[in-house]
């Protein structure tokens, strides 16, 4: 921990270092909209109508107890409806440590009377386990188990189609962000593919993604994993995705995400012609899947996905931990999907600091100007993960009376 770090930790408010009493209650729900920035202008991949830009937006979820602790996280990718907000309410007057069941101090389940909430709004989890941390002053990552590595591997998603974007520079658009990736401290970089899709015609389109690919590791060198993400850009061009795969051999991938819709025939018949290709790129899917019995078909044998990626703020901490644990019994990993959310980052970092099937974080390398940190420290390729209490994150007051508060809805 560095002498910064170390002060700021000591200079948090009380409630990250709140002492637990008997009892807490919740008293205070409130949403409000949030605005992430990512590190960069961030262009648009296969089925984007236009780049993602420099911003976007989030949910932020605050529970509050009535001993002045509360709970910080987001939503998944869709808003509050009223049918979500008339089912907050349930968590009114809750003691939130019988929102969850426990044993040994361990989260390892939901509490009956909260289950059929928890598990129709898993994202609430992140806030949950953020309030239970810090009433019971432990790191989220102990609320899950015992942890194995110091620190957590993340890569960077955030090289898009700046080619496309950017005509004038073209693929050199590309390896520069890249290069800058590398320089910054990551080992593994997720380019995106899929051109053809609607950005360029679509042979022109598969001849930039092999160049791409191509190029990317001839600029960042052959310690560096190079991942690949298609957003399903061949979902009716199975010979296109073969010939992606087939002549992007030498570059030695790491893993083809999402290349089509997940479809066991489909997948089962692209992984029979790598294996007869001896191409060994893992096959990497499911951030659109919902809940980890949707990951069954592709897990049992013969397996068709390697890596399982359920979205980290949809499917919350419990349910990534039983895939990842189906994919570990199946030979396979999981690396949660994450994307414009910190906050979901954090919460993939406390997961892979603990759960030994999930191997890496997606790191987004976005930040929110009203959620500030503790305990987190990027470098060479990995992630420190926060012991404070909790996410190891508290709210700006002031940027969100400020920027935030007007758009609060609030449920007591």
């Amino acid at each position: 921990m560095t002498r910064r770090v170390f002060l700021s930790a000591l200079a948090a408010p009380a409630a990250l270092r709140a002492v637990p009493r008997a009892r807490a209650r919740i008293t205070r729900i409130t949403l409000a909209s949030i605005q992430g920035r990512f590190h960069k202008f961030v262009a648009m991949n296969s089925y984007d109508q236009a780049p993602k830009g420099h911003t976007y937006t989030n949910t932020l979820i605050r529970i509050a107890t009535d001993q002045g602790v509360e709970g910080v996280g987001v939503m998944g990718y869709s808003g509050p409806d009223p049918d979500y907000l008339k089912a907050l309410h349930q968590l009114l007057g809750a003691d939130p440590l019988s929102v969850y069941a426990l044993q040994d101090g361990r989260i390892v389940g939901r509490a009956p009377a909260f289950a059929d909430l928890l598990t129709r709004h898993m994202h609430l989890d992140g806030p949950m386990f953020d309030l239970i941390g810090k009433l019971t002053e432990k790191p989220v990552w102990k609320l899950l188990g015992d942890a194995a590595p110091d620190r957590v591997e993340a890569y960077d998603g955030t090289l898009y189609f700046s080619d496309v974007w950017f005509k004038d520079r073209g693929v050199r658009a590309v390896l520069e962000e890249a290069e800058e990736a590398v320089k910054s401290g990551y080992t593994g970089l997720k380019f995106k593919v899929g051109r053809g899709w609607k950005w360029m015609p679509r042979q022109a389109g598969l001849e930039r993604d092999i160049e791409v690919l191509r190029a990317a590791r001839a600029a960042v060198g052959a310690p560096i994993k190079v991942l690949a993400d298609a957003n399903d850009g061949f979902r009716d061009d199975f010979e296109g995705a073969w010939r992606l795969v087939s002549e992007t051999k030498d570059v030695n991938l790491y893993w083809m995400e999402e290349i089509f819709p997940e479809s066991v025939p489909l997948y089962t018949q692209l992984r029979e012609r790598m294996a007869e290709a001896g191409i060994r790129t893992l096959i990497a899917d499911g951030e659109n899947l919902r809940e980890p019995g949707a990951f069954e078909p592709y897990l049992k044998s013969p397996r068709v996905f390697d890596v399982v990626q359920m979205d980290i703020r949809v499917g919350g901490f419990l349910a990534n931990r039983d895939l990842a644990r189906m994919a570990g019994a199946a030979g396979a990993i999981s690396v949660p999907h994450n994307w414009a959310s910190q906050a979901g980052k954090f919460m993939g970092l406390h997961l892979a600091k603990v759960v030994k099937e999930v191997t890496a974080a997606e790191d987004d390398r976005s930040t929110c100007d009203v959620i500030v940190a503790a305990g987190y420290q990027f470098k060479n390729g990995s992630y420190s993960v926060s012991d404070a209490p909790g996410l190891g994150i508290r709210i700006d007051p002031a940027v969100y009376q400020e920027k935030y508060q007007r758009s609060e809805t609030a449920i007591l």
